[in-house]
């Protein structure tokens, strides 16, 4: 009878602990204000993209120059 009841402690214990868990894994994780501001700036329009359709031109993206690609897209 006293196996019984231990069995049934340790299976109620390992339950309450694994029940535990679960709940505090499933919690609402924010972000924070620099993380959400990664985020929007990712999101974010940088502007067109302006090219010359020459070979070895320099395209603009926004206000970065990024050097154009040949037809096997390699760069310049």
């Amino acid at each position: 009878m006293n196996k019984k009841i231990l069995k049934v402690v340790f299976v109620s214990a390992f339950a309450l602990v694994a029940g535990y868990s679960v709940y505090a894994s499933q919690q609402k994780v924010e972000m924070s204000d620099l993380a959400m501001a990664n985020v929007e700036a990712l999101a974010s329009d940088e502007g067109s993209v302006t090219c010359d359709p020459d070979k070895g031109d320099t395209c603009m993206v926004g206000s970065t120059p990024v050097k154009d690609y040949d037809e096997d897209d390699s760069w310049f």
